[in-house]
């Protein structure tokens, strides 16, 4: 029997749990401010150059979870490791940008996972992932009410939450698969505000910690077929339904580094998730060229979520892609090599702010294929803009890519022999 070494694997097993900490923070993002940060729905794998569209795809040598069903494809008695890296380049307009803050760019970590077909009908993946980002900076003035003093204030936020999953996926026959994704997300979100009166050459500084934590489920069904001789079809489906994050705030205060409040818990609080339909459509000719369509529905309404000028809405996203496969014949089987790809993407957002909805549009391409034996990539760019100069917001205009790279070897091959 062949087996992978235990060291190895061990190690690359605990990759998932660190991988994260690489990531770094130093672009501004105007809209985290609001809520839990920017919200990251995106999906950081093969089908990032198809604008993420892959609700109906499935894999049997990359981890495509879009749906937690999709697994299920994986080939048996192999496991893959998987990190995903982005980086971003953003260039913003609007009123309150000015030569020295209009262009900014960041790197991130976005993901780390394990994945491996267990048995015939069984295939499990772990994994953590940004859930979502708070990283913002900016200025104005404060006016004490019943007094003639202005205060210079200064308000920044840091961190974001961490989605740590375990997905499991069934192949219930030959034309359904069936999965749950189960998550623990987690993370704390720092915001400051920083009140300067020149007059008295005094600063207050107020921080506020929040630390979100809960379970989230992800159900997901994936079918394929033949439709004739050279087309294939599969829909795809995956629902989650409302989740309630638990929060704890606490609050430490200082003036002119003398502290006034230190790390006091001062309440508890909860916020929602909203319950999510998604589902998607996918046609192949001749198992080389695909065709695949998605639709989002986030149903946050429900939930009325708002703050002071700002509240959450139901999302909606829309995206299209095509990827075109070259295979070569290997022992009269089929193997991919290579793969390019294109895609489009609407994102009507959940965010509303001043009575305005922040709009997301982008385009996407992207390539992928085998280095090596074992050693799988696949490389992606997304040009996109996102928000609008109306009613004083901001306008992202940004480029952003993504590389996925992924190991693959034996876990067991009970006897089997491999080409």
């Amino acid at each position: 029997m062949q087996q992978v070494n235990p060291a190895k694997f061990l190690f690359l097993l605990l990759i998932p749990l660190c991988g994260l900490q690489a990531s770094t923070q130093t672009m501004n993002s105007p809209y985290s401010v609001y809520g839990i940060g920017d919200i990251d729905f995106k999906s950081y794998n093969r089908t990032s150059g198809m604008a993420g569209t892959g609700l109906a795809l499935s894999s049997n040598k990359y981890i495509i979870n879009n749906n937690p069903a999709s697994i299920a494809a994986l080939e048996r008695s192999f496991f893959i490791v998987n990190i995903s890296t982005t980086g971003k380049s953003a260039t913003y307009q609007g009123d309150a940008i000015t030569a020295i803050n209009n262009k900014n760019r960041d790197f991130w970590i976005k993901g780390v996972s394990l994945a491996a077909k267990i048995n015939k009908s069984w295939a499990s993946n772990i994994g953590i992932g940004q859930f979502s980002n708070v990283n913002y900076k900016f200025n104005g003035e404060q006016r004490i009410e019943g007094t003639t003093r202005v205060y210079t204030t200064a308000y920044e936020g840091d961190g974001g939450l961490n989605e740590f999953y375990w997905n499991n996926a069934v192949a219930l026959n030959k034309h359904f698969s069936v999965g749950i994704k189960s998550s623990f997300i987690t993370g704390t979100i720092n915001q400051s505000e920083t009140l300067y009166e020149p007059s008295l050459q005094s600063t207050i500084v107020t921080k506020q910690q929040d630390y979100f934590n809960n379970f989230r489920f992800q159900y997901g069904v994936l079918y394929t077929g033949q439709l004739s001789k050279k087309w294939d079809m599969s829909l795809g489906a995956r629902y989650s339904g409302t989740t309630k994050l638990a929060a704890e705030r606490s609050l430490t205060v200082t003036q002119d580094d003398e502290v006034i409040v230190e790390d006091e818990f001062i309440k508890k609080e909860r916020f929602f998730l909203p319950a999510t339909y998604a589902g998607g459509i996918a046609f192949t000719k001749n198992k080389k060229t695909t065709f695949s369509v998605d639709y989002t529905y986030e149903d946050w309404s429900a939930l009325n979520i708002r703050g002071n000028g700002w509240r959450y809405k139901s999302g909606q996203r829309l995206s299209a892609g095509v990827e075109f496969s070259k295979q070569l014949q290997y022992w009269n089987k089929p193997e991919e090599q290579k793969f390019y790809q294109l895609g489009a993407v609407f994102n009507n957002s959940y965010l509303q702010v001043r009575g305005v909805p922040v709009k997301e549009y982008g385009i996407t391409a992207g390539m992928g294929g085998r280095l090596g034996n074992s050693l799988l990539y696949s490389f992606s760019g997304e040009f996109g803009v996102r928000g609008t100069t109306s009613s004083n917001l901001i306008k992202e205009n940004y480029f952003q890519f993504t590389l996925s790279l992924s190991y693959r070897d034996f876990l067991f091959s009970k006897g089997r022999k491999y080409n």
